[in-house]
């Protein structure tokens, strides 16, 4: 690691020469969360974000000697896909993290009909239940619009799940500026009810994009910065110039 720094925000900043010593480190953090969530006797519980960049760390993760069959995992956010389409997250999870040692780990997506999204909307929030009282880690990224789970920019519907206040609703519909369209995200409230909170993303593009979102709180056009600009848990953000 080459460096740390903490702001006036609830935000830790950690810089990595390149994304894989970055992956070795957050993969220990995880893992030493989860192992003191087990060693009170407690399950184990993660939500993740899917897309290309975490693909290496969840296999690194997944090579940890844990007691994985006490592990539940779950997902930051989903496309309203098909498991088997390969826009689907839980497609990308169990294909990386649910391997090796972690293949005994008990997973909960968030897509269940694909017909009808408003029944789907009701069974993910009923099986999505284990992760409202509290999960161990949750690990977010950052696109380069500054969405953060499925949570964009100018999108009604991710300003209502980006609104703290209101966690009698932990799941939300949103729309995406790009295909596939439909997606189902949990919200602020949710994603905040953590113990640890990560964010990791690499290259001095969404970076910059970052450093905008620190300035400005202004969640219809940086939804990231509501995660910044909270007073509820320390962000803890992974970074790497070099993938």
């Amino acid at each position: 690691m080459s460096g740390m720094s903490s702001t006036s925000l609830n935000l830790q900043e950690r810089v990595f020469e390149n994304a894989s010593i970055l992956e070795d480190a957050l993969a220990q953090e995880i893992a030493t969360e989860i192992q003191k969530q087990l060693d009170q006797g407690k399950h184990a519980k993660l939500l993740l974000s899917g897309g290309s960049t975490p693909v290496n760390l969840y296999a690194k993760l997944s090579h940890f000697d844990l007691d994985w069959s006490n592990v539940i995992v779950g997902l930051v956010d989903e496309r309203y896909v098909s498991s088997n389409d390969k826009d689907s997250n839980e497609r990308l999870i169990k294909s990386s993290l649910l391997q090796n040692k972690a293949s005994e780990a008990n997973f909960i997506g968030m897509v269940f009909d694909t017909v009808n999204s408003d029944e789907n909307l009701k069974q993910a929030t009923k099986e999505n239940n284990p992760f409202y009282d509290e999960s161990t880690c949750v690990i977010l990224g950052m696109g380069t619009d500054a969405h953060t789970a499925s949570l964009f920019p100018g999108d009604a519907s991710s300003l209502v799940g980006l609104k703290q206040g209101n966690p009698q609703e932990p799941l939300v519909c949103t729309v995406s500026p790009n295909e596939p369209k439909q997606r189902i995200s949990f919200t602020i409230d949710s994603l905040l009810n953590t113990k640890r909170l990560f964010l990791y993303f690499t290259g001095t593009e969404k970076m910059d994009l970052f450093a905008e979102a620190k300035k400005l709180h202004e969640p219809s056009q940086f939804p990231i910065s509501s995660f910044i600009h909270q007073e509820q848990k320390m962000l803890e953000l992974f970074w790497a110039n070099k993938k």
